[in-house]
């Protein structure tokens, strides 16, 4: 597939315009006014372009992206209403794989959308097998480097407590963390034994994210814990 960087990042304005009409991914596009649509997906795009740069693959896909210091983060992206799922999601991939050849790092972004969320995250959960939703207060998503069968995270912390499970990996089909005072307690798998995970805070670094909490197999023990996301 062809990737291209738009250097006149206008080109791509009809196309985001058709999206934003049609999909609605922020409530004001679901506004009786085709003016205030119009006028709202031109402040939209003013505010990406301005410090984005937009890549272009296979007539399909655009991904407006801010190079950041340990990551490049993914402000916006969207796909026209030509081809299937899996084509979208292959140009999508291959846009990934053109940045991080260029400069190695990995892929982060946060779930904007404020119509229709729950059904973007089941459309992502099924489609995007590279894509890890962490369910905190900013909706973070983050991208493996290679489409995963199975998701999973590896021990990289423990205490006296939990240091049988150094090393080990987590399967897991949603990781919540903890917003504001909310307790978001996800179940996981290590060694096929279930154990339940409190997230508590995301920290981003060079390569890898870590994610925080507190692990318990709800009978015999409650410990601290760090999983690490490695792309």
């Amino acid at each position: 597939m062809i990737i291209k960087q738009l250097i006149n990042k206008e080109e791509a304005w009809n196309d985001f315009l058709d999206f934003c009409l049609r999909s609605k991914p922020y409530k004001v596009f679901c506004s009786g006014s085709r003016t205030m649509r119009v006028a709202a997906a031109k402040r939209y795009f003013k505010e990406f372009c301005s410090d984005c740069e937009i890549y272009y693959c296979a007539n399909i896909c655009y991904v407006f992206l801010k190079e950041c210091g340990v990551y490049n983060h993914i402000q916006f992206l969207f796909s026209n209403k030509r081809g299937s799922n899996s084509t979208k999601i292959k140009a999508f991939y291959a846009i990934l794989d053109h940045v991080r050849q260029k400069n190695g790092k990995y892929f982060k972004s946060e779930i904007r959308r404020t119509f229709k969320v729950d059904f973007y995250k089941k459309w992502i959960d099924r489609y995007d097998k590279r894509a890890i939703i962490l369910n905190n207060k900013d909706q973070t998503v983050l991208w493996y480097n290679t489409e995963k069968m199975k998701k999973q995270l590896k021990v990289i912390g423990t205490n006296d407590v939990s240091k049988h499970l150094q090393d080990k990996i987590v399967d897991y089909d949603i990781i919540n963390v903890e917003s504001g005072k909310n307790v978001c307690v996800t179940q996981i798998s290590i060694d096929e034994q279930k154990y339940l995970f409190d997230g508590k805070r995301v920290s981003l670094r060079e390569d890898k994210c870590l994610i925080e909490g507190m692990i318990s197999d709800d009978k015999t023990f409650v410990a601290n814990i760090t999983l690490e996301f490695t792309p």
